[in-house]
Order: structure tokens, then C-alpha cells, then sequence
């Protein structure tokens, strides 16, 4: 794998060299958009109006908008020369109870591990934490972005997870449903519902159905066939009734 940054984890006095990595893939199936006359692909030039040319990557400088049409133009050395610990350095700035980290806190996901030179401070890092069950929380900068962030031991190196910033969590208040009564029956036949379909949850149990079936589109597109298309079933409105067809699925299912 290739690393994405390289720094140093920083806590006190002790500074790690380290190296950090995106810890996923994205596996989705890419399309290209086609000119549907002619069958050509469709190009995105970066296009300058004033000049009528498109441009190169290096004649392309990054501008805030201060007016309408008016902008200041930041250099390469502008954005290096921040003064924050965070721009070459994963700067820890306290630890605390990882079950106090609400789910929707939480973006991306990186492994976070040491050069050779650091396996002995990394390691005694990693084994300090999990002896306390506890998760730092540090700061980066990166891509233009300084990112708050939890890193917890993981499989013998850190999950460095990205957190959102208070201010950038939207609030759900307007979007709750309105009060309704519910009946016992109902609540009963709900809570057997979720009862009957409890399990023990494995990652390797799903899959993609999305991507298996545009693949699977196709493969039949290449071989001039065609995919049936299943036709739904009509919606239950009736609660009590929807539940007791649930259960009734369900149970044929197991």
C-alpha cells in the first residue's frame, strides 16, 4: 500500500515517526459518459472562459472569493506556512472513554502505523492504550483540511478515524415524525419481530447486492441477453398486518 501522509505522532515529549493509510477501497462499478449520437466519451476540460483554452494542471492556482468575480489567490507556500503543529504532525491532544464517540461523529477511516525507527515508541503508544482502554484524540492537517480525529489500537497497528466538528452537525429536530398512538398488540408483534431477526453480526455475511447485479447487467448487455425485471410486491398498509407477514417471512426464511 502507499501511504497517503508522513509525519509524526506526537503526545508530550515523544515524537513517532509514522505513516498513515486509507483503510478502505471503494469498489463501486465506474461509468463513463458517452455521447449517445456518435458513442464518444464525453471529456471534462479544465476551461478558462476569458482565455478560451483549456488549461494544464500547473497554470491552475487555488482563489477564495472575497466578491463576485474577485478573488485572492493562495500559493502552495501560503497553505505550508500556517503556523499549526497539525500540518506535519498527528498532535494528540488528550485521551478519553471511546464509548463517549457518537456514531455519527465518525467520516473516514485510515491505518496509522511507524517507520522502523519508531517501532518501539509506536508500540509501547499502542500498548499504553489498550492497558487503558482508551482512544486519543489528535489532530492533522491534510489535503488542505485540518482534521480532528480518534486513533485506536487496531490488529497491531491504529485506525486513525476522522471525526466531523461539532459546527458541522446537522440537527434532527424538524425532521422527527409526528406523535402517534401505538397499540399493545402492535408494540407486541414489533418487538417479536425484532426478536426473531436478532443475530450475531459478521462483515462477511453481506455483500454488495447493487454492484453484483449491475455486473452481472453487464456481463447479459456483452452476451445480447436481457435480465428479467422482478415485478414488487404491494405494500402492506395495514401496521398489525405488515408485522404478522413479516413474521410469517421470516420464519419460512429460517
Amino acid at each position: 500500500m502507499r501511504s497517503i501522509w508522513k509525519g509524526s505522532i506526537n503526545f508530550g515529549m515523544v515524537a513517532i515517526p509514522a505513516k498513515l493509510y486509507s483503510a478502505t477501497d471503494d469498489r463501486r462499478v465506474s461509468f463513463h459518459q458517452i455521447h449517445a449520437e456518435c458513442g464518444s466519451r464525453i471529456q471534462m476540460p479544465k476551461w478558462c472562459p476569458n482565455c478560451e483554452r483549456k488549461l494544464e494542471a500547473h497554470e491552475i492556482k487555488k482563489g477564495y472569493e472575497i466578491a463576485k468575480d474577485s478573488h485572492i489567490i493562495l500559493e502552495e507556500s501560503d497553505f505550508q506556512s500556517l503556523p499549526l503543529k497539525s500540518l506535519k504532525t498527528i498532535e494528540v491532544v488528550e485521551f478519553v472513554d471511546g464509548s463517549g464517540i457518537d456514531t455519527i461523529y465518525l467520516d473516514a477511516c485510515y491505518f496509522l502505523t511507524c517507520e522502523d525507527t519508531g517501532a518501539k515508541a509506536f508500540t509501547l503508544f499502542l500498548k499504553a492504550m489498550e492497558q487503558a482502554n482508551l482512544v486519543a484524540i489528535a489532530k492533522l492537517t491534510y489535503r488542505e483540511r485540518e482534521h480532528l480525529s480518534a486513533i485506536r489500537p487496531y490488529d497491531g497497528v491504529m485506525l486513525l478515524q476522522t471525526l466531523h466538528y461539532a459546527d458541522e452537525l446537522r440537527p434532527c429536530d424538524e425532521l422527527k415524525p409526528r406523535q402517534v398512538a401505538l397499540s399493545d398488540k402492535e408494540m407486541e408483534l414489533a418487538q417479536m419481530l425484532v426478536d426473531r431477526m436478532k443475530g450475531t453480526f459478521d462483515l462477511a455475511n453481506y455483500h454488495n447486492d447493487y454492484r453484483e447485479a449491475l455486473e452481472r447487467l453487464i456481463e447479459a448487455k456483452l452476451a445480447g441477453k436481457v435480465i428479467p425485471v422482478e415485478a414488487g410486491k404491494a405494500p402492506v398498509t395495514d401496521v398489525a398486518d405488515a408485522l404478522l407477514q413479516s413474521l410469517e417471512l421470516v420464519g419460512a426464511r429460517k
